[in-house]
Formats: structure tokens, sequence, C-alpha cells
């Protein structure tokens, strides 16, 4: 597992809102299903939330946190055929927004790149989780194709509405869209 740190937006001398990264790389990872159907792995995160990847009818399910399978993100996914790892590779990152409390960094959010693909198209979706001691859910979708930063536009959205999102609403489509299957 590989992390690094970098502060993120101005006024970062109160308060630093920072991103840490992670790495989950499959052939690291614990495999704790095994089914012709789809398998499943406990991988290394940060510090008391290991990320957990499973498979299914060709989507992946990532989840973070103690008992990562147990979680809301275990059964969510996007619509289209997706997979966290580019084609050929088993390795992805993951972006974690993180309150620093004393020494301690707090995930509330994650980020993470789901490749998608439907029919002849596809694209790249950014999926933006809540983060909490008890439970992890999506929050929302940033077409990675059609806005033009991304990952800045998630970053706000998890930055936002992370630590107050009701894990018992939908997730939902923000900013433009069109270009990948979502």
């Amino acid at each position: 597992m590989a992390i690094a740190a970098s502060v993120a937006g101005a006024g970062a001398q109160a308060n630093p809102v920072k991103s840490l990264y992670t790495t989950v790389d499959l052939k690291e990872c614990r495999q704790v299903k095994r089914h012709r159907e789809g398998n499943a792995w406990e991988c290394a995160g940060l510090p008391g939330f290991p990320v957990y990847v499973a498979e299914g009818d060709l989507r992946q399910f990532v989840s973070v946190g103690m008992s990562p399978e147990k979680r809301r993100a275990a059964t969510q996914t996007l619509g289209p055929f997706n997979s966290i790892f580019e084609v050929g590779s088993h390795r992805a990152t993951i972006e974690w927004r993180f309150d620093r409390r004393g020494d301690q960094q707090i995930p509330y959010a994650a980020i993470i790149r789901f490749h998608t693909s439907s029919e002849a198209r596809r694209g790249d979706v950014l999926v933006v989780f809540k983060v909490m001691e008890y439970d992890t859910c999506h929050i929302a979708y940033v077409d990675a194709l059609a806005n033009d930063e991304p990952a800045a536009l998630a970053r706000r959205i998890a930055d936002r509405e992370a630590r107050n999102f009701d894990c018992s609403r939908p997730p939902r489509a923000e900013g433009a869209r069109g270009k990948s299957p979502m």
C-alpha cells in the first residue's frame, strides 16, 4: 500500500483539508470470497479503514471501513459494466478526504474512478463515497469525460456534502453528463 498526502485548496492554514492517496493492488489483497460469478478481496486502505472490492455481473462493488462487506457501499455500483481497474491492470487509486484530529487523520470521504462501458461506449466516472465509522455509501457520480476538472468537482462535493449526507438517500449525478455511461 502506498500513501501520499497533498494539501488541497487555499486557506489551508487553520484547518487544512487534505487528501491521502492509497493504492489497491489485488495481488497484495486477501481474497475473502471465491465464486464463479465473482470474487471478493479485502485490501489495505488507511489505518482502521480496509478496502473491500467485490465483483459480480461484470460490475465492481467497493466499500471501506471496519467490516466493509457489511456496509451499504458493498451493495452499490454503477448501472453499466464497470471496474475500478483499467483494462489489463489490477491496481487502482483511492483518494481519501480527511480531517485532522491531533495526530490522527480521520477520513470522511473517498473518491474512486470507475471505468465504465455500455454497448460501444466507454467512459470514466468518479464515485464520491461518504466514509463514516459505522457506514459507507455512494454520494455522487461525476462524469470524468464531460467535466473539465472532474477531480476538483468530486472534492468539492465530498467536502460540502459527505459529513451530512443521509445514506438512505440515493446518490445522484453531478456536473455535466453524457460522455461516460453512468
